[in-house]
């Protein structure tokens, strides 16, 4: 069944119109009109089925037929701090990292940073990776779409995660692997978060890493061979959440 990301619920309202950003994909790309059901989902976790009632010039008006509340997101709660890559690569981060289930991405600004966006275009940039992360969201059945942070520098990080315990720096040739590091740790109790720190093409600088270190991160790697950082990332995130998470069921 067809799923759609729904804004708000109107309250006390038995028929509403959907956001008309819908309509053009229920109408003409998915063929979809009156009597059939779809499937509505909000950030709060919950979905519901609705049934279109009418389809009228731009807009398609529904019915709510029930409501439920899925067990599809992780038990932890992953952020991942990523160095922005360069092209579009960040791109395909959001979109697999939301897919595998992460709870949210900072895309950061480190010393080895070769791609610059400009102040003027980050807004921009933004919304369209945010789109990407609900788009991604949508198709794999989740029902929350990660939290896309605004570009920020790493060194800016650091202050505001000193009280968090669990944050992990990604360096190629440390000798303590991630596997052995979470077989070695019980994985955190409640909602506690995970920090995953990913950096950009040609890694992290010495300095990064120690500032990291000071703040309470532990350096891991993620083994013998070196990978990209649109690679890095999406392993180390797979890995997390196979072990202290319900990834492979």
């Amino acid at each position: 069944m067809h799923r759609f990301f729904l804004p708000f619920l109107p309250p006390g309202r038995e028929e509403f119109p959907l956001p008309p950003g819908q309509t053009k994909k229920i109408r003409r790309v998915l063929k979809l009109g009156a009597g059939d059901e779809i499937v509505l989902w909000d950030e709060e976790g919950t979905e519901y089925r609705a049934r279109i009632t009418k389809a009228a010039g731009r807009r398609v008006y529904v019915k709510i037929l029930d409501r439920r509340e899925p067990a599809v997101e992780p038990p932890l709660r992953v952020a991942l701090i990523q160095g922005v890559p360069k092209g579009d690569k960040i791109e395909l981060i959001i979109q697999k990292a939301a897919e595998l289930g992460v709870w949210s991405i900072c895309p950061v600004i480190t010393e080895r940073t070769v791609a610059r966006v400009p102040p003027e275009r980050r807004r921009s940039r933004l919304r369209r990776w945010q789109a990407i992360a609900r788009e991604a969201a949508r198709q794999c059945g989740r029902v929350h779409t990660p939290l896309i942070a605004e570009i920020a520098a790493l060194d800016e990080l650091w202050e505001g995660l000193k009280g968090e315990v669990y944050k992990l720096i990604f360096r190629e040739g440390e000798g303590r692997g991630l596997k052995a590091y979470l077989r070695e740790n019980a994985p955190p109790s409640s909602h506690a978060p995970v920090y995953l720190f990913v950096g950009p093409e040609g890694g992290f600088s010495s300095r990064e890493v120690a500032a990291g270190i000071t703040a309470g991160a532990v350096p891991v790697s993620l083994g013998p061979r070196i990978l990209r950082t649109e690679t890095a990332g999406l392993v180390a995130l797979s890995l997390l959440l196979y072990e202290w998470g319900d990834l492979g069921g």
